[in-house]
């Protein structure tokens, strides 16, 4: 048991170093596109693919690293309010939000899947041959790593400090 289970570590921290090395090289990539196509535009030479490929790269840039951000407990928050509770009513409100954001999360896996059927025959204006699918897949696909991530924080927050 204790095989599998460190096999399972070992895949999920892959997982997780390959979900934040995307994220920045998705994120750096849109930057460099949009970049340069105020730079080619400047010079009269217009890239017509240039904004649906930022499309494309920032969508998934933004949903890999919305889960590496929670996963690190580096989004924003404010815990003002719950810092000063006593302690069985923060362990109430954390396992509120925590059901919560697992329902937000299996919400937008459920829309997610539909809308990407949905636009499986819308192409891009720029890259014709390319299904606006490859945008809208990453919400379902990212708020399913997103979900991993919260199973994994309510079992380190109530099952091992139990």
């Amino acid at each position: 048991m204790d095989t599998l289970r460190n096999l399972l570590k070992k895949t999920y921290a892959g997982v997780c170093a390959v979900e934040a090395a995307l994220s920045a090289v998705c994120l750096i990539t849109t930057v460099v596109v949009i970049f340069s196509l105020a730079i080619f535009r400047s010079f009269g030479i217009p890239i017509h693919w240039a904004l649906d490929t930022a499309l494309l790269v920032f969508t998934w840039g933004v949903f890999l690293g919305a889960d590496v951000a929670f996963r690190e407990d580096k989004l924003v928050n404010v815990d003002f309010v719950y810092t000063r509770l006593p302690g069985k009513l923060q362990t109430l409100v954390s396992i509120f939000l925590y059901l919560l954001m697992a329902v937000f999360l299996i919400t937008l896996i459920y829309h997610g899947i539909d809308l990407s059927i949905s636009t499986k025959h819308r192409s891009f204006q720029g890259i014709p041959h390319l299904s606006f699918t490859w945008v809208t897949i990453s919400m379902p696909i990212c708020s399913f790593l997103m979900l991993i991530s919260l199973s994994i924080k309510v079992y380190r927050t109530f099952v091992t400090r139990s």
